[in-house]
């Protein structure tokens, strides 16, 4: 069926049906947010059909939304505002201004609070799910990409770029302490990512080609690896085997064995690499780009690629199912959700937005420590 006969459907669907959707089981659902305008689309996981569409005061620059409650966030960078969404009863409960803009957004390991930086003003917000409330805000927190929650929930990594350093976060004291790696004026830090355990922390340099990787219970920079290039986060798989790290400028992904910290593979297949979503076993992995339409399944086992392909559009964000069978992936330019089976390297595409996605989530992934 052409797209454009699929989105009559879409919307025919949705008006039709809205008030019937029940949509209080985040698990079971996706969420993406059109580029342009307030809308949200909500897709069963089941059928692969939007289900509800959700219309939002404001626009939905970021999305979150946590497994365990019926209870979506979106923010808005221009108004500096926070809404709280009503999943049971579809309706908007709670709207918060904010004291930082919300250019970053995360949610915690326990689904239970957001981490909310500014990586161009800086400052930070504390917000608690459950009870709809901002617990604390600290303004002259550093600017900051995304934020990474500890399993302990208790302290909350991030990466200072003015000083060269991976800060942390103690969320009962709110004072942050810091260790550096690298001091150079200009330079660009990702954001940082954790082993399984959170026992170490890593984050790469995108200035020097380098990924610096602490002991979180030391706070001591153990390993630098030298990857070249241009650098993008690191990405530690959902079974915590694997660290992953990319060279975007040169195609390179080197694959380090979190157990001893050995080299399992050294490959180059594609430049721009930033996005990552891995399978069953952290065997069949999606690597793609938000640069470009390319992508690939890579086989962690026979360590090369096994499928490729092209997108209809350039992927925003790209999250794996809870079993690991699947990856999602949003597309900024394309008004639809793409769906890859990393197992059969086959690709589908479910009709969302009506202009492409600004903002995208889903409701339980593997994507866990990242």
């Amino acid at each position: 069926m052409p797209l454009f006969s699929r989105l009559i459907v879409l919307l025919t669907f949705v008006a039709g049906n809205a008030l019937a959707a029940d949509i209080s089981n985040p698990r079971s659902l996706i969420f993406v947010g059109d580029r342009t305008e307030n809308v949200i689309d909500v897709i069963s996981v089941d059928s692969n059909e939007v289900v509800y569409r959700i219309e939002t005061s404001i626009h939905p620059d970021h999305i979150v939304v946590t497994p365990f409650a019926p209870i979506l966030i979106y923010t808005n960078i221009d108004a500096k505002k926070l809404v709280f969404y009503d999943l049971e009863n579809q309706r908007e409960r709670n709207t918060y201004d904010l004291s930082v803009v919300p250019r970053h957004v995360v949610l915690d390991t326990t689904g239970a609070r957001i981490g909310i930086s500014d990586d161009m003003d800086g400052g930070f917000v504390l917000v608690n799910i459950y009870s709809y409330e901002l617990e604390f805000s600290l303004p002259d927190f550093p600017a900051s990409a995304d934020v990474l929650f500890d399993p302990n929930d208790v302290d909350i990594y991030y990466s200072n770029q003015e000083t060269g350093s991976i800060g942390v976060l103690n969320m009962l004291t709110k004072e942050t302490y810091e260790t550096e790696v690298n001091y150079e004026p200009g330079q660009v830090l990702t954001p940082p990512s954790r082993s399984l355990d959170g026992r170490y922390i890593y984050v790469g340099n995108e200035s020097t080609g380098e990924v610096y990787g602490m002991n979180a219970y030391s706070g001591a920079i153990f390993k630098t690896f030298n990857i070249g290039g241009t650098v993008a986060r690191p990405y530690t798989t959902p079974e915590g085997v694997f660290l992953y790290m990319m060279d975007k400028e040169n195609g390179r992904l080197v694959t380090i064995a979190q157990q001893g910290f050995t080299e399992y593979s050294d490959t180059s297949f594609g430049q721009g690499i930033d996005l990552v979503t891995v399978g069953r076993f952290d065997r069949l992995n999606l690597f793609t780009s938000s640069e470009h339409p390319q992508w690939y399944i890579y086989d962690n086992i026979k360590k090369t690629v096994v499928e490729t392909g092209e997108f209809s559009g350039i992927p925003i964000s790209a999250l794996g199912s809870a079993d690991g069978k699947l990856a999602y992936v949003a597309l900024g330019d394309s008004a639809e959700l793409a769906i890859v089976d990393l197992e059969k390297g086959s690709l589908e595409y479910v009709p969302a937005t009506n202009n492409g996605s600004g903002s995208f989530a889903l409701g339980l992934s593997n994507n866990v420590c990242h």
